[in-house]
């Protein structure tokens, strides 16, 4: 179950927070967007549209969050200002996949499609916001030689998403630190959770287990990723907000599953006649990925620490999926629907 804190008991514990998001109908900023509503804090979408979620755009129609209609570039400062004047922080969650065949065209794209306009909102939010929360990923550590892997450890980003997140982190930093502004490094474990959809592995996993199909994954199936409830890296981005934390951030469980046991957990749980298929690499094998987060540091300074199980989380997540595919989105996970 998602739970969702009471707009009123949330005003009664702290005082109102002007947020500008971007990202705020996808897939952690509207479980973020709930627990901000619910804290009491104000709370402004800026970007082209709402999303796909529904529940987000439930809260624009009824006015319990702003919505400010801005082009994917922002490239409009005066709408930008407009959208910023009075905020308290910036988070930045948005994020446009790129389609290049390519992978300097993919670079790019993440450049021009991401990059550059998070710092277009950044420059129109010096003199307004005082703390910035950008959304980065653990994809930035590249195939460390150690694990856990901590913040401090050296960023060796090898795929476009990764390289344009650890040009953001920088970016954001530096220009955060310019303008006398705190900012707080999200680095995000592999999310999963209700409201997945599109490439997640986790996601596409079960939606081919609930067809009947097998679980496909690629090689043996032994690289090995921390995964964390999307409940879980809302509110470890909810507390770097109400702390005003500045630093980089690993958000994650510190518990690495391999592919293969998620795969076996995914067909246990959703159809139990369902066997993981190994296929092998179709391109030289680049070697496994392993990456487990190190969680000392956020739990020490956001005082937080992921609470979800990882069955649980997959067997809520079937649920959720469940409900989509018979096309009656559960109404305990309204805030994902």
């Amino acid at each position: 179950m998602v739970h969702v804190p009471s707009m009123s008991a949330g005003r009664n514990r702290e005082p109102a927070m002007r947020v500008v998001m971007t990202g705020g109908g996808d897939f952690i900023g509207s479980h973020l967007l709930a627990r901000m509503v619910g804290a009491g804090m104000h709370v402004t979408i800026i970007g082209p549209d709402t999303g796909e979620c529904r529940y987000t755009a439930s809260l624009v129609t009824a006015g319990d969050v702003g919505f400010t209609r801005c082009d994917a570039d922002f490239g409009d400062e005066v709408t930008l200002r407009s959208a910023l004047k009075g905020a308290d922080a910036v988070v930045l969650l948005g994020h446009v996949p790129p389609r290049g065949p390519s992978l300097a065209e993919r670079l790019l794209e993440e450049l021009s499609r991401n990059v550059a306009p998070a710092l277009r909102l950044l420059r129109a939010a010096v003199g307004e916001a005082r703390h910035v929360v950008f959304a980065s990923s653990v994809a930035v550590y590249g195939a460390p030689t150690r694990q856990p892997v901590r913040e401090s450890d050296a960023p060796s980003p090898t795929t476009p998403f990764a390289i344009a997140k650890l040009a953001a982190e920088q970016a954001v930093r530096a220009t955060c630190s310019a303008a006398g502004m705190s900012a707080s490094i999200l680095r995000y474990a592999t999310v999963y959770g209700p409201g997945e959809t599109g490439h997640g592995v986790v996601s596409k996993l079960i939606q081919a287990v609930l067809v009947g199909q097998p679980p496909v994954i690629d090689g043996d199936g032994l690289d090995e990723h921390d995964y964390i409830h999307v409940a879980d890296a809302a509110e470890a981005t909810l507390a770097a907000l109400r702390h005003r934390a500045e630093g980089v951030y690993n958000i994650g469980t510190g518990i690495g599953t391999t592919t293969l046991d998620l795969a076996r957990l995914v067909s246990e749980h959703a159809y139990p006649k369902a066997i993981p298929v190994c296929r092998t690499w179709k391109r030289p094998d680049p070697g496994r990925t392993r990456i487990v987060c190190d969680t000392e540091l956020a739990a020490a300074q956001l005082g937080f620490s992921a609470r979800r199980v990882l069955v649980d989380g997959i067997t809520e997540e079937i649920g959720w999926l469940k409900a989509q595919l018979a096309g009656t989105p559960s109404p305990v996970l309204a805030a994902s629907a």
